[in-house]
């Protein structure tokens, strides 16, 4: 092994091994895995993946069962919104614990507390219980997506990444498109609780694949690489101490306070209320904070402690319009799994007819995610016009969904809305996915990951506390001047309460309930339409590829003064 460092080293001309390093060596193929440990580790990242997916869509079409039962139609969107918080918030700083307790234990605990708490909300008897056990279970779900990719990232070599990207973006929109039809199903022939519990058996079953599958010390087995800076390898309690607290702290509680403003201005308490402008303030102070520590934490002198979010990430403008690309591309995709089947159920199509309604969403972003990291993998079409495409399809998508009218039934033209839209998302999904490796130095594979993903569901909870604002402030504002306070009460708890209703009133209810879609719909017209400013933070001349060019290949030398990014396969035409 050291031999062939020697000889690696003597062939690029530089050393082996920088004190300053943390990333593996990508050319290294003593980490990679084969036969049937490869084989074992695909299948439980993908079943683990597929697991947290699910959880997103699968609650589309079981929020009426679930808010019928719990009585809390005025805090549904807590129940999608607290799961995505801190799934938003846990998703690096999983990533930055992975490096000092390994991947293979934190992969394990995080499916563990997510298949725990999963049976927790499937006990629920309150709406608060069920709240609280969803926050848990994201914290759980952040790990295993962040930790997912990287393990994947680095059991395979650079020219497979698409080919694993596709598998994992593929399994991520299958749990989407089979989670509101398995939610349908248990919420009309069994029971709501059944979405929650199904993850216990299945989970624990992922839990022992990946105890055997992994092997011990993953992705270091057999080498003597540190886990930190200094170039010695720390045990796992002196690499903790190196973990950003406080970022990491900062981070959580900017997210929490700024998604907790957005989703209760307007329904628990007025725009202009002291709560309000409190929570907007605190939010602002933890993300200044947030920003300072990590600017303090990258240019200090002394790397006792590493950032969460190195400062150099926003120094790299395609690493950022990567990053924000994945952050607005994650609100249409929410917004809209929970938008459309409510939209159906609206008008009286039950759960499972609902999911069915939601498949050509769906499917076609499994389709796109595969197909376009087949062609980005296959030709040499540099990503950012795959991605323009993408752009394009969800701006015309959004704006067709949000113009439907009619107040009697669905138009059946929701549908090819649903495909246009779906494919623009999946292309996003996919290439956002093996993007990183092309317009950053592979550092931290780790961390790399958790930021695509964890901008991307932030940017989901963002769009769906604002689009949940609009549609909430739409409803009550409408409604006062219509309903008793006692009435409006009841059908803000329930949607079910509108049958109760006399019909000519029960009839302006629900076209106004068919018009407060449409104004959630046409906040998403902004998320996408931002894609286009980030998009534009990608071009460069000549263009980012992902097909790795022969000579550059064949004589890493030829980078020249571009060493680390030849060194992490970031290719140009």
């Amino acid at each position: 092994m050291k031999a062939s460092e020697e000889r690696v080293g003597d062939q690029n001309n530089m050393p082996t091994e920088k004190p300053e390093q943390t990333r593996l060596d990508v050319g290294d193929s003593s980490r990679l895995l084969n036969g049937w440990r490869l084989r074992s580790v695909t299948l439980s990242i993908a079943l683990a993946m597929f697991l947290v997916n699910i959880e997103v869509s699968i609650v589309a079409t079981s929020l009426v069962s679930i808010v019928n039962d719990l009585q809390g139609f005025d805090r549904i969107g807590w129940v999608v919104t607290s799961y995505l918080i801190t799934y938003t918030s846990l998703i690096i700083i999983w990533s930055k614990f992975s490096n000092a307790f390994g991947r293979k234990t934190c992969m394990i605990c995080t499916l563990f507390i997510f298949v725990a708490f999963s049976g927790g909300c499937g006990g629920s008897q309150s709406m608060t219980q069920l709240i609280i056990c969803r926050a848990f279970q994201g914290i759980g779900a952040a790990g295993c997506v962040s930790l997912g990719l990287t393990i994947a990232y680095e059991m395979v070599p650079q020219h497979d990444y698409p080919k694993y990207a596709a598998i994992l973006s593929s399994v991520s929109a299958l749990g989407s498109l089979v989670g509101p039809l398995i939610g349908g199903a248990f919420s009309e022939r069994v029971s709501w609780r059944w979405i929650f519990l199904i993850n216990v058996p299945f989970g624990f079953a992922v839990c022992i694949l990946l105890l055997v599958s992994i092997p011990n010390g993953f992705p270091y087995q057999g080498q003597e690489i540190s886990h930190s800076r200094t170039g010695v390898r720390d045990s796992p309690l002196a690499s903790a101490r190196s973990l950003d607290i406080l970022g990491s702290f900062c981070l959580l509680g900017a997210s929490l306070l700024l998604v907790t403003a957005l989703l209760e201005a307007g329904a628990t308490f007025t725009w202009r209320s002291a709560p309000t402008i409190s929570l907007f303030t605190l939010s602002g102070i933890l993300w200044i904070a947030f920003l300072l520590q990590e600017c303090h934490l990258s240019r200090s002198r002394y790397k006792i402690t590493e950032p969460i979010f190195p400062w150099e990430f926003f120094k790299n403008r395609a690493w950022m319009g990567t990053l924000l690309l994945s952050m607005f591309s994650g609100a249409p995709y929410i917004v809209a799994i929970i938008d459309i089947p409510q939209r159906f159920q609206t008008f009286g199509v039950n759960e499972f007819g609902a999911g069915v309604r939601l498949i050509p969403f769906n499917l076609l972003i499994a389709l796109g995610a595969v197909v376009v990291n087949i062609i980005a993998g296959k030709s040499r079409i540099p990503p950012i016009f795959l991605l323009l495409v993408g752009v394009v399809c969800q701006v015309i998508g959004v704006c067709l969904l949000s113009s439907i009218t009619t107040t009697t039934t669905v138009p059946s033209a929701i549908y090819a809305y649903q495909i246009l839209t779906g494919l623009g998302i999946g292309i996003m999904f996919g290439l956002c996915l093996v993007l990183p490796p092309a317009v950053i130095d592979n550092k931290d594979f780790a961390l790399c990951a958790g930021a695509v993903l964890q901008f991307r569901v932030f940017g989901g909870a963002l769009g769906l506390a604002v689009a949940s604002t609009v549609g909430n402030n739409y409803i009550t504002t409408q409604l006062q001047h219509l309903l008793p306070p006692d009435q409006l009460s009841l059908v803000l708890k329930s949607t079910g309460a509108t049958s109760l209703l006399p019909e000519p009133v029960r009839h302006r209810v629900i076209e106004i309930l068919v018009h407060s879609y449409n104004q959630r719909m046409r906040v998403l017209i902004g998320f996408t339409a931002a894609q286009l400013i980030a998009l534009a933070m990608l071009w460069r001349r000549p263009q980012i590829s992902l097909v790795r060019n022969d000579s550059t290949a064949s004589n890493p030398n030829l980078a020249g003064d571009d060493g680390d990014e030849a060194s992490s396969h970031a290719n140009t035409n």
